[in-house]
């Protein structure tokens, strides 16, 4: 009988603490009403972004428990494709108003190479308190190569997701960029809102899409990242109405120390990454403590010893006792502690050879003949010829 009753207590008291833990997960903001998990899930397995957004906005699937403008009733997700190139942003955005949207996540997706594509989902910071990251992740058990057949820890390996139907389909060369027509005021005729429940409740449901993502603070699509950054959108109604949660789940992160979903920052790939422990936990250094110095202690100074020079007599004497007698010792030599530093090589400057002149052998210098100049010989004078006269002359 008191099994019975032990029995009972124990069943009556189990759904209590795992409200209690449900409602201790919770961070407050009105992601914990839009289960990311659940979302890929429904992404994985629609076969195009139409199909995909109807999922969203379906009550059976329960992914979508979502009141942002508080009329109590679930509000329309629209999906809206960002392509560039071979990356996608696809948008999961709600209008708040006519004038207003809000985006809840986006699903970043690059093709690495032929036939292989990655992809993330992204919540947005207004909704979930920071940008949270999800992943769909496989573990699977490696053998040792050596030894015995014994298993090994698992090891996380990336899906590849080109395989899936929606990827496919948004990878096809003749495909156009899916739109929601759908806008504040104009929705689809097969969609009836129904009203929110309460988070435990929700929990319970998304239980059963758990189990095959993790939390990570890496981009590992960083080109889909940015272009969800440059095409996302934020409401002033949401942000003003939030106001409080977030400023309270912000203050609950920086006491831990740590995002309350778990992730510690976003850093692309490729990038350096900060140290960690185990698999998403980051490696805390304890600060430490400064060393205070005791007054009452007293050091004592180190003599450091002379140096030693060529040549020079550097033998000491020390007292042995009392009577005088002494010893020579050899002064200590103090090994460096300090790893010496190479002296930089000087090098000789090169000098630059002058160019030798050339010597030229003296050229022969022919003289010129100098002629002397003489007087100039002036004319003779014609002197008249005088002749005696007959009287003057010898006698006959």
């Amino acid at each position: 009988m008191k099994r019975l009753v032990y029995l009972g207590l124990i069943m009556l008291a189990g759904p209590t603490f795992n409200t209690f833990a449900q409602e201790s997960d919770s961070t407050g903001m009105p992601g914990d009403n839009f289960d990311l998990q659940g979302a890929l899930n429904l992404f994985k397995e629609s076969k195009n972004l139409e199909d995909f957004e109807k999922k969203l906005n379906s009550e059976s699937n329960h992914v979508n428990n979502l009141d942002l403008n508080g009329d109590n009733k679930i509000d329309y997700i629209r999906v809206i494709d960002k392509k560039e190139g071979n990356s996608h942003a696809i948008l999961l955005q709600i209008p708040v108003n006519k004038k207003e949207s809000q985006d809840i996540a986006a699903i970043a997706i690059e093709k690495k190479s032929d036939k292989e594509a990655q992809l993330q989902i992204i919540g947005n910071e207004s909704i979930y308190g920071e940008e949270t990251i999800m992943e769909p992740i496989d573990e699977k058990e490696i053998k040792k190569s050596s030894g015995p057949a014994t298993l090994s820890a698992p090891v996380i390996v990336f899906v590849n997701v080109w395989y899936w139907p929606c990827v496919q389909y948004i990878y096809d060369p003749f495909y156009d960029p899916w739109y929601s027509p759908y806008y504040w005021g104009y929705y689809p005729s097969w969609w009836n809102p129904w009203p929110p429940v309460y988070y435990h409740v929700y929990y319970q449901r998304m239980y059963y899409y758990h189990g095959w993502c993790q939390y990570t603070p890496y981009y590992h699509v960083p080109h889909a990242r940015a272009i969800y950054a440059s095409n996302h959108s934020n409401s002033n109604t949401v942000r003003k109405r939030y106001e409080s949660q977030r400023a309270a789940y912000r203050g609950r992160s920086s006491y831990n120390n740590e995002s309350a979903n778990g992730s510690k920052g976003r850093v692309e790939s490729g990038k350096t990454q900060p140290a960690t422990g185990r698999a998403g936990t980051e490696i805390k250094k304890e600060p430490v403590r400064p060393a205070t110095a005791n007054p009452q202690r007293q050091t004592t100074k180190r003599e450091v010893p002379r140096p030693i020079r060529e040549g020079e007599n550097n033998r000491g004497t020390i007292r042995e006792n009392n009577n005088g007698n002494t010893r020579t010792v050899e002064p200590a030599r103090r090994t460096p502690t300090t790893t010496p530093q190479p002296r930089p090589v000087e090098r000789p400057q090169r000098i630059e050879r002058q160019p030798r002149p050339v010597e030229r052998s003296p050229q022969r210098v022919n003289p010129q003949p100098q002629w002397q100049t003489q007087p100039a010989r002036q004319a003779p004078v014609n002197r008249p010829v005088v002749r005696p006269g007959n009287g003057g002359g010898r006698g006959r």
